[in-house]
């Protein structure tokens, strides 16, 4: 045991002796240099370790060695920018540095949130790699766009996708109308109590999402369905689900739709050829079927059960009823006489 505490010591002393001569040398060449310029010298902090004894020696070699560039890479390091792989001769631009980290600080007063995403997505430090004024020149563009960037900040959307929105408006801040338009209809489609989650793929989230709404908007607009009905259909549902969902309920409105029309055409025509005014067809599925319900009621009184069944098998849609009696194919034949007079004209 006391022979394994002397090489502990031994080894220490060793190390004393390798670090020592160092420090004095570099100690030497600092104290050469202007005050103004040790006073930027890192001062030692944490346990005497060798790791750490060793580390601040190397943040002193780098300080004495060019103390310009490690006073600005300590500039930015102390905004949280990682300077690891930015260029050595972006730390020789003090003026460039001093701007920019005075935009980064206008921006901090402002919101940290932008800032906070900026430097722990590592985005200021991708800027700088490029140059101090590409960093300089998107931290004006944020600026000059606050109150876009604010709103996208207090929206109620997911922490991932803000961060998302931000990173793609703080890269380009012409995507900042795209930002708040995806907001927009993010809001609108939470409405009908669908589960929205931003799984970080991007185009398919924004390809699902407009999807979604367009759907939305068209079963409200085209087929007149209430946001109650929609809501039960996709409540609870993923945006693919909902997607899902919803494309088979515009299937089924669009041919129930298309069948409503050409019965609505079929009694319309009947009517409107002896005379009677006809509205124009409603667009939602359930004002035309109401429609449709009184357009037969009244060619039911103008044609009568028996000329309405003859109209339905001119129409291809019935058999030919052989129940009906001469006068009734008669009578119908009779009322239907405008109609193919016009079809023969037009025809002709």
């Amino acid at each position: 045991m006391e022979e394994d505490v002397i090489n502990i010591i031994q080894r220490k002393l060793w190390t004393v002796e390798h670090i020592l001569p160092q420090a004095r040398h570099l100690a030497g060449n600092a104290s050469k240099l202007p005050e103004e310029a040790r006073k930027s010298f890192p001062s030692f902090s944490g346990d005497w370790s060798e790791e750490n004894v060793m580390k601040h020696l190397e943040k002193l070699r780098a300080a004495v060695r060019d103390p310009l560039r490690y006073s600005n890479r300590k500039i930015l390091e102390d905004i949280g920018v990682l300077t690891k792989g930015i260029p050595e001769e972006i730390f020789d631009d003090s003026l460039g540095v001093k701007d920019m980290v005075g935009l980064f600080s206008e921006l901090k007063d402002f919101g940290e949130g932008v800032t906070d995403i900026l430097v722990k997505r590592e985005t200021l430090s991708t800027w700088l790699r490029e140059s101090v004024d590409i960093a300089k020149q998107k931290l004006k563009g944020i600026l000059d766009a606050k109150p876009a960037f604010q709103r996208i900040l207090e929206s109620s959307i997911t922490e991932n996708l803000r961060v998302e929105l931000i990173l793609r408006s703080a890269e380009n801040t012409g995507f900042i109308g795209s930002a708040e338009d995806i907001i927009s209809k993010l809001n609108f489609i939470n409405e009908f109590e669908i589960s929205v989650e931003y799984t970080e793929k991007f185009e398919e989230f924004t390809d699902a999402l407009t999807s979604v709404y367009n759907k939305l908007i068209e079963l409200q607009e085209d087929h007149g369905i209430q946001k109650g009905e929609l809501t039960e259909s996709a409540r609870g549902k993923t945006l693919q689900e909902a997607r899902e969902v919803l494309n088979k309920k515009s299937e089924d409105c669009s041919q129930k739709k298309g069948k409503l029309l050409e019965e609505w055409k079929m009694y319309s025509n009947t009517l409107r050829s002896i005379g009677c005014a006809v509205p124009e067809a409603p667009l939602g599925l359930r004002e035309l079927e109401k429609e449709n319900e009184k357009l037969k009621n009244e060619c039911l009184r103008r044609l009568g059960e028996e000329g309405l069944r003859v109209l339905k098998f001119l129409k291809g849609e019935e058999d030919f009823p052989e129940e009906i009696s001469k006068d009734g194919i008669k009578k119908a034949l009779e009322v239907l006489r405008p109609l193919f007079v016009k079809f023969l004209r037009e025809e002709g």
